[in-house]
């Protein structure tokens, strides 16, 4: 399941946006939507009225902003389960962290992707998740860091 996307896109395009223009149509600021709060308190709700059916949410469930937060959800809901598809650039800006949080989660978190299916794509999440290499190149503004 999708839900949300990234805090930043309530925000105000301007120049100091997180994301690259590449993403800026998936700005709501100022449209009758949602909140990104509203957005995830649906997503407990369900995850709390279907508590014997296995939800699994793409891209960290639009929190990998903020693992702490996703940590709690998780521990909470034993049947919420995440993949990581498309969400390279926050995992790769926190590597410690990132480390952690997969290697405690690990039989809840999926490799998933909706980036296409070149070798480079996968040579990439591959670099990323089994290397410690620093500062790679990344799809977004900033480098990463292996995990």
């Amino acid at each position: 399941m999708h839900i949300a996307d990234r805090p930043s896109c309530w925000k105000p395009l301007g120049p100091n946006q997180e994301r690259t223009p590449d993403f800026q149509h998936f700005n709501v600021s100022g449209k009758d939507v949602w909140s990104y709060d509203e957005l995830l308190a649906m997503r407990d709700r369900l995850l709390a009225r279907h508590p014997e059916t296995r939800f699994i949410f793409c891209h960290l469930s639009n929190q990998g902003n903020d693992s702490a937060a996703l940590a709690k959800a998780l521990d909470r809901f034993p049947n919420l389960f995440l993949d990581i598809s498309a969400r390279d650039y926050e995992l790769g800006r926190q590597p410690r962290t990132a480390r952690s949080f997969l290697a405690r989660y690990r039989d809840r978190i999926l490799l998933g992707t909706d980036m296409g299916h070149e070798q480079q794509m996968y040579e990439g999440w591959w670099r990323l998740l089994e290397t410690a290499d620093e500062y790679i190149p990344g799809r977004i503004w900033w480098r990463y860091y292996g995990l």
